[in-house]
């Protein structure tokens, strides 16, 4: 069983709250082990998961990320375990807005700096992280994969394993938070 991370950011925002059940209820359909993670600095949180995690690979998302295609988890999981040396992938949001990742390539995977949630983590790369914010957590996270002699990357949109950024405009990476 594929153990999932869900990074909720608490707030009295209902529309927020409405997110997170949403994703959850998804990702329950695909038959995952759960775990909801709040507050905490970024670099330290992962740690933590990347401890307590027992499935490998294992999956990083926000609430407001809502999976969409059938077996996205089976299809995904064994998308990263053919391509070994992807260490963490994600997938193209269906908010067109955020996609400047084009593909390069026809491969399964093709290769991505900044990947975002959710993020396919191999179990073994989120260990003695350096500090990051939310503004530097994939630029962090790639240079350390890159360091150990891995890849990051996005899956192909060829195989229809997406995911719908539901929060973008009410994002908590700050980047993204047009919205509020």
């Amino acid at each position: 069983m594929i153990d999932v991370y869900v990074r909720h950011v608490k707030t009295e925002d209902r529309v927020r709250e409405w997110m997170y059940e949403v994703s959850c209820a998804r990702w329950v359909a695909e038959g995952v082990k759960i775990h909801t993670v709040t507050g905490g600095d970024i670099g330290g949180v992962r740690e933590r998961i990347e401890k307590s995690a027992e499935s490998d690979p294992y999956i990083v998302t926000d609430d407001d990320c809502l999976i969409v295609g059938k077996d996205w988890v089976r299809r995904s999981v064994s998308l990263l375990l053919a391509n070994p040396t992807y260490a963490i992938v994600s997938t193209l949001s269906l908010i067109e807005g955020e996609n400047l990742a084009v593909p390069t390539n026809g491969d399964d995977i093709y290769r991505m700096h900044a990947v975002g949630q959710p993020m396919l983590i191999r179990k073994g790369f989120c260990r003695e992280l350096p500090e990051m914010d939310l503004n530097s957590e994939c630029g962090v996270l790639h240079k350390m994969v890159l360091d150990k002699g891995y890849q990051m990357g996005l899956i192909h949109p060829k195989h229809k394993i997406r995911h719908n950024h539901m929060g973008h405009g009410f994002s908590g990476n700050p980047a993204l938070r047009w919205g509020i």
